[in-house]
C-alpha cells in the first residue's frame, strides 16, 4: 500500500521533473509532468481495471407490452457468466416475471466455478412478463457477475435496480 506523499515530497518530484516553482498557482499542461506524477499515484494494474460500471453495462427496451429485453455489454477484454446472470421485480404491483430467456454461451474451464458458460459479446436476455390491465411502473433488479479475462480478477456480484414503465 502507498503512502500518500507530503507535501515536501511532491514539490520535490515536481522540480525534479522540471515544474516552475510557480506551479502550485497553475495548472500545469507539461505532459511529462503528468506522466510522471500519474506514476506516483496509480499502479499500472489499476489502470487496466474498470469501475464495474464501465466494465458490465446494462440497457432496457421493451418489445411489445410483456416482453422485455435487457442487454449485458461486458467491456472489451470483459465476460459475463451465464448462470450468475438472474433478474427480480420489486415494487412491481400487477407485474410477475413469467420467463427469462438467454442464449448459449462460450464454455469456459473456470479455476473456480469449473465448466461454465460465460459471455464476452453483448447479451440478449429476453423476460417475458405476466402483466395485470392497470399495472404501469416497477423496478427491475438485475443480478450479474464477471472478469476480466487477462488478469483473472473477477468482481463481486453486481446488482443494479431500474425504475421502468410499461409500454
Amino acid at each position: 500500500m502507498l503512502k500518500k506523499p507530503s507535501l515536501p515530497c511532491l514539490l520535490l518530484a515536481l522540480l525534479a521533473l522540471g515544474a516552475p516553482l510557480a506551479a502550485h498557482a497553475q495548472q500545469s499542461t507539461n505532459p511529462n509532468l503528468q506522466k510522471g506524477l500519474g506514476g506516483l499515484f496509480a499502479s499500472p494494474k489499476e489502470e487496466d481495471l474498470l469501475e464495474p460500471d464501465k466494465a458490465f453495462t446494462i440497457k432496457t427496451s421493451f418489445k411489445g407490452p410483456a416482453t422485455l429485453v435487457a442487454v449485458l455489454t461486458p467491456a472489451s477484454g470483459y465476460y459475463l457468466y451465464k448462470d450468475r446472470i438472474h433478474f427480480a421485480l420489486k415494487d412491481a404491483a400487477g407485474v410477475a416475471i413469467k420467463s427469462v430467456k438467454l442464449p448459449s454461451g462460450e464454455v469456459k474451464n473456470d479455476p473456480t466455478f469449473g465448466k461454465t458458460e460465460t459471455y464476452k459479446q453483448p447479451v440478449q436476455a429476453e423476460i417475458v412478463l405476466e402483466r395485470a390491465p392497470k399495472a404501469k411502473n416497477f423496478t427491475l433488479v438485475a443480478g450479474y457477475q464477471g472478469c476480466h479475462e487477462k488478469m483473472g480478477v473477477c468482481y463481486p456480484p453486481i446488482e443494479k435496480a431500474l425504475k421502468l414503465s410499461l409500454p
